[in-house]
């Protein structure tokens, strides 16, 4: 009996993950080097710009990340008074996480990063080349979504906020 081998290196998944991978290794490098911010912790702030105020298991949710992975993240963050937790007046049980003035202040020199790791990372693809692979990797992701019934929690449908605009410039 032959066992049939199988070309991971070139499957779509692996060069898919690879280059997710590769994308937030170096934002996260940029955001810690420049502003003081992990790419965990954008992430995080990237939900409460789009809504401040969101639960933990909010935010968890819309970022595809378990509850317990993002409660050291909102806790360092709490620490460098990026976040600060309140308990929901109508839920004891729940706390609310808002940015804080610091946060917001750190705003524009993330969003530069952001831009900087688009920038370089699209270097020498050609616009409709990279309007052509979103729409490839929008369609296998609903694929997989109908097929498989896997499904994520995603950034509001707001047109006009913040984290609508971050994922507009990434549609383009």
């Amino acid at each position: 009996m032959s066992i049939q081998r199988y070309d991971f290196r070139n499957s779509i998944g692996y060069i898919i993950n690879r280059t997710a991978k590769a994308f937030i290794k170096a934002l996260d490098s940029q955001l810690r080097e420049k502003v003081g911010v992990t790419a965990g912790q954008w992430k995080v702030l990237v939900m409460l710009v789009d809504q401040n105020g969101l639960t933990q298991k909010e935010i968890a949710d819309r970022l595809g990340l378990d509850g317990a992975t993002l409660i050291p993240i909102i806790d360092k963050m709490e620490k460098d008074k990026l976040v600060v937790r309140k308990v929901d007046p109508a839920d004891r049980r729940n706390n609310r996480i808002y940015r804080t003035e610091r946060a917001d202040a750190l705003w524009d020199k993330m969003m530069q990063c952001v831009s900087n790791i688009k920038e370089i990372s699209l270097k020498g693809i050609p616009d409709q080349n990279v309007k052509i692979m979103k729409g490839v990797l929008e369609n296998i992701c609903q694929n997989l979504r109908l097929h498989f019934d896997v499904d994520w929690v995603d950034i509001k449908n707001n047109q006009n906020s913040p984290a609508a605009a971050i994922k507009k410039d990434y549609q383009k």
